[in-house]
Order: C-alpha cells, then sequence, then structure tokens
C-alpha cells in the first residue's frame, strides 16, 4: 500500500497477492498491506488522465460475488460499500461533462430478501420480526436460492450477541444445497453518469446486455465509429473558423485590429481566443476543452483546436448493489 503513491511510470502492473486479494474486512490496512480498491483506481485515473485524447478504465469490485457465492451476505455488503467508496473517489476526480462513467454488472445471484411488515431500522443481517407460519422459526431476512448455508437438519438463523469473527463469517439458508452458490437470472441495473443528454439517451430504459459495449463503444469513438467521430470533429473546427472569422470582422468594424484603419486582424489570434473561451464579442460557441491534472484541478489543453484532441473519457465499473454483482 504504501508503495501506490511512489507510483510514475505509465505502465503499471500491480501483483499483491498469489490469488483474490483479501476481502475488505480482512485487508490488512496497514502500510504493508494490500491497497484499497479506491487508491487502486484513483492511481490508475492519474496515469490515464495524462493522455489528453481520452482513456478507458475498467475497474471491478469482484469480491461481492464471491461473498455471494458462499452465502455470507455481510462480507458482500462490505465489499459494496467498497464499490461505493471506489465511485466516490473517481467522481471527485472527473468532469461529467466530457466522462462518461457506467456502473453495472454481469449477472445477479440467487440472494432474496424477504419479510412480512418488517420496521424500519431492522438488522438487514438478522431475523424477520416474524416468525414462520409453518413451523413457528425465526428465518433470516436475507436468504438464498442454493449455496452452502442448506443445512437439512436445523435452519441457519443468526446468533444474538455473536462475536465479530462470527458476524462476519456467517452464512445465511440456502434452500439447495451446493457448495458454490449460482448466479441469477434476472434483469440487474446499469447506471450511468455523464455528458447531457447522450447519457440519458444510451442508457435508460431496459436492453440486452450486449448493447452496453456498442453504447460506449459510440461515446468513446471506437471502432466503426472513429470515422463519424472525425467527422464530427472536422466539422466543428470548420465552424469555429468561421465563428472566428465572423469575429474578427466584427472586431475590425470597431478598430480593434492593430492598424489604423481598423481592418487588418490577427486572425491567427482571434482563433486561439474563440477556442479557449476568451472571446468577449458574444461568440456562442465556446470550443475549450481541458483535461485534469493529477491533483484533480483543470488546465488548459495547448492545441489551438482542442477538438481535434477532444475524447469522452470511459470509466467502466462493474458490480453494483448487493443483489448486481460481477
Amino acid at each position: 500500500q504504501s508503495q501506490i503513491k511512489k507510483i510514475v511510470f505509465i505502465c503499471v502492473l500491480g501483483l499483491f497477492a498469489y490469488s483474490h486479494m483479501e476481502f475488505e474486512v480482512d485487508r490488512d490496512k496497514g502500510q504493508n498491506g494490500d491497497p484499497p480498491l479506491h487508491e487502486m483506481a484513483v492511481k490508475a485515473l492519474s496515469i490515464l488522465q495524462k493522455n489528453n485524447k481520452g482513456f478507458f478504465l475498467f475497474v471491478e469490485s469482484g469480491r461481492i460475488d464471491h461473498a455471494h457465492h458462499y452465502n455470507n451476505p455481510y462480507r458482500a455488503l462490505e465489499e459494496t460499500l467498497v464499490l461505493e467508496s471506489t465511485l466516490e473517489a473517481i467522481m471527485s476526480k472527473v468532469d461529467l461533462t466530457d466522462t462518461l462513467i457506467v456502473v453495472t454488472s454481469d449477472h445477479s445471484h440467487v440472494m432474496t430478501m424477504g419479510g412480512l411488515a418488517t420496521p424500519r431500522g431492522n438488522d438487514i443481517l438478522g431475523v424477520d420480526t416474524k416468525s414462520s407460519d409453518v413451523d413457528g422459526l425465526p428465518y433470516s431476512t436475507l436468504l438464498y436460492g442454493n449455496g452452502p448455508g442448506h443445512s437439512a437438519e436445523h435452519r441457519l438463523v443468526p446468533m444474538m450477541n455473536a462475536s465479530d469473527a462470527e458476524t462476519h463469517n456467517r452464512l445465511h439458508g440456502a434452500a439447495v444445497p451446493r457448495q458454490w452458490a449460482t448466479h441469477g437470472g434476472e434483469d440487474v441495473p446499469v447506471y450511468a453518469a455523464g455528458p447531457p443528454g447522450i447519457t440519458q439517451a444510451l442508457f435508460s430504459g431496459t436492453f440486452d446486455q450486449s448493447f452496453l459495449p456498442h453504447a460506449i463503444a459510440y461515446v468513446a469513438c471506437l471502432a466503426e465509429h472513429a470515422e463519424r467521430c472525425r467527422r464530427q470533429d472536422a466539422e466543428a473546427v470548420n465552424r469555429s473558423s468561421s465563428d472566428a472569422a465572423f469575429v474578427a470582422g466584427k472586431a475590425g468594424v470597431l478598430g480593434a485590429g492593430p492598424s489604423s484603419q481598423g481592418c487588418s486582424v490577427d486572425t491567427n489570434a482571434v482563433t486561439r481566443t474563440v477556442a479557449t473561451g476568451g472571446a468577449k464579442s458574444g461568440a456562442a460557441i465556446v470550443l475549450a476543452s481541458s483535461v485534469l491534472s493529477d491533483n484533480g484541478s483543470s488546465k488548459q489543453t495547448n492545441n489551438t483546436n482542442p477538438l481535434l484532441n477532444m475524447g469522452y473519457a470511459l470509466i467502466a465499473v462493474a458490480a453494483m448493489l448487493v443483489i448486481a454483482v460481477t
């Protein structure tokens, strides 16, 4: 963990465990322990943001999935909070006017949440306030369709006054015995935040999972969309030149040019002014593009035609919510 902040390379591979990294509740949080997911994500983001042509970052909170396979909702919830803190850290470092963030999952799990007239504030990891109307025994609010939590002899019910270790390792009941719980088949949520208009248009409603990569590729100008974006950039640059000519003409009429006749204007300077949003002539289109520095502050690109280098930054964060994990 202490080495993460020292990374200055462009290409980095971090191997922190022989197999899966530890669950958050088990992670060594000291300086010699494994780095948390949000620190790794922010470091990756700071490296990728040095490329002002855009980037793609994929972050997975994959241990949510493993906890559900174990029928262990405590760890699944803890790992979901890891995802939440990672998403918050990422959103604090990007500009959503030119960055698309997609939060989704590749499948659900067979966990269910049930109860009858459960009052607000009831322990989500505890039992329902009403016992079964068949055998009169209590049951967990969170249960699984299958997995290692099945017991033919007795029903697994959370213990009162359990130790932290017992709470962390507790399995919740499952209907069918399996060593490793399966995935579920219901729809999973897709959340997106980013440039207004295009984000709502592409990521609203119900759609097949195969649509997602196409929507991301469309925004990122990848594959067959690259030529379309090049044409749009060229058209935008042409429009900026026309706006600059209009501003130059207006400046000449007002006598703002360097010559006494007021008709010899440095159009290159005017073009640069319009492109950086500094024109005071009332030009309606601001073509400025910016990238973020390592400390999260905004800095202006030096290109006089920023649209040539403008590209939507994409962050696909996988594994979302307790019932929608990857």
